[in-house]
């Protein structure tokens, strides 16, 4: 991130002789790095308060990977010159994942501290590599934070590998001076790289699954890809609905749903919005998109004959599978009612209001219907039909229907999660929800109930 040329400014800094707003601007951060500053500030933070030495490696010009092997031979020797003026010194090099190739940066530092006649051991530490990332559960490795590649080689996990590239991606762009205005950002390739990380998981070759069940395919899944509607096209987004034979009360409504959630997948204009884009909301909305196409639903209407709980029941799983992708991008996404939905049973007022989403009365309801709820999953075989205590809640008003959705959704894809880890569902089991179709009476409550009861135990 620091220029070898910029090593004076460096230094002046670490002495506390110019002040971090101008050290920033005299390396032109913003211009030639453009990496949140914010990530890498401890380091000069405990450099300064014990007096550790830093030095810049790096050189121009940082575009394109045909210039990484240039800026590799100058960083070798950059380190192996500090090594040599330093022989009892562990020294710790930060630098991209393109550079630590063997052949690269670790391979040439080596060969140029021999030429130097010094012999120096070395540690290799990567960070959420994706084609080991989505081995671990297949080894039985759950969640595991460091995994060892080599002798000298560990990877260590702390975020998922799509919000890596997304990261990096978005700083290209503002390289290339294409992201000036935050709102103007083309979510569409991030979208699709997501949609693309889900096939992965699920297998699922887009170029050649196809969306009809004709025995002629005239459309593949890649050619079926959504529009996508970033924060600064809501206008936009505005006009389509209003253009595409949407009624006044159902444009209000999926208007509401962005305001309320940031983001809106609408299988109708096959169009994804983003109005607060993050990678949960992102994956969310993918996952959606990706489920209707292996239904083969994405260009049908939704069934309107079914009873009134098998739309309730249709619309959990589809909740359910929805938030499990979310979690497939971002593993660290946590539901509310999933961590701490217990702690409030039972609070006053102010408590509920204060530390959830949901007004008191609103809170309640929800709360007495999930507990009914997963009583009644635990007894269900003793049930000819579902309790009219449940269907009350099921048959309640829209607004509060689709919250205990929402809900019952969020917890049971939270559970495929889990269960995927503990190994107690697989990822076939779980490409075959993706792919279930649930267009008849009562297969959405079955595919629900026994999903429960399979997954009853995980975490408990």
């Amino acid at each position: 991130m620091v220029f070898g040329r910029q090593q004076r400014i460096l230094d002046r800094f670490l002495r506390e002789e110019i002040s971090e707003e101008e050290f920033l601007r005299r390396i032109r951060y913003d211009l030639e790095w453009g990496y949140d500053w914010q990530s890498f500030r401890p380091i000069f933070q405990v450099a300064r308060e014990y007096g550790l030495p830093v030095f810049g490696i790096d050189c121009e010009p940082r575009s394109g990977f045909r210039n990484i092997r240039k800026r590799d031979t100058y960083a070798a020797a950059r380190i192996a010159d500090i090594a040599w003026k330093n022989p009892r010194t562990k020294l710790v090099v930060i630098v991209g994942e393109s550079h630590l190739g063997r052949s690269h940066l670790p391979g040439k530092v080596l060969r140029n501290l021999r030429r130097k006649g010094l012999e120096r051991r070395s540690l290799i530490v990567l960070q959420n590599l994706e084609g080991i990332y989505w081995q671990l559960p297949e080894r039985g490795l759950q969640q595991a934070e460091v995994v060892r590649l080599a002798p000298d080689a560990f990877c260590v996990f702390n975020a998922s590998p799509l919000g890596k590239y997304e990261a990096y991606r978005q700083v290209l762009d503002r390289w290339k001076g294409e992201n000036e205005d935050e709102s103007a950002v083309d979510l569409t390739p991030t979208l699709y790289n997501i949609i693309d990380t889900i096939l992965g998981f699920l297998k699922v070759d887009k170029y050649t699954y196809c969306l009809s069940r004709e025995s002629r395919c005239t459309e593949f899944l890649v050619d079926a890809y959504p529009e996508v509607y970033g924060p600064g096209e809501a206008g936009a987004f505005r006009r389509i609905l209003r253009g595409s034979r949407f009624s006044p009360e159902e444009t209000d409504a999926i208007l509401e749903h962005v305001r309320k959630k940031g983001s809106c997948f609408v299988p109708r204009i096959n169009a994804i919005f983003l109005g607060q884009f993050d990678l949960a909301h992102g994956g969310e909305e993918a996952a959606h998109f990706v489920n209707l196409c292996l239904k083969r639903e994405l260009h049908e209407e939704s069934p309107s004959d079914l009873p009134q709980h098998d739309l309730f029941y249709g619309q959990v799983m589809e909740e359910a599978l929805a938030f499990f992708g979310s979690k497939l991008i971002v593993p660290s996404r946590n539901h509310f009612f999933e961590t701490e939905f217990y702690q409030y049973y039972g609070k006053d007022r102010q408590v509920i209001e204060a530390s959830t989403p949901y007004r008191y009365e609103e809170f309640q309801e929800i709360i007495h219907f999930i507990l009914l709820h997963k009583k009644f999953e635990t007894r269900y075989q003793e049930y000819d039909e579902v309790p009219p205590e449940i269907l009350s809640g099921i048959r309640s008003d829209p607004k509060r229907a689709n919250i205990l959705v929402h809900e019952l959704g969020y917890f049971l894809g939270q559970q495929i999660y889990d269960g995927y880890h503990a190994g107690a569902i697989t990822r076939k089991e779980i490409a075959d929800l993706f792919h279930r179709k649930l267009a008849e009476s009562g297969s959405a409550l079955r595919a629900y109930l026994d999903l429960a009861e399979k997954l009853g135990g995980v975490g408990a």
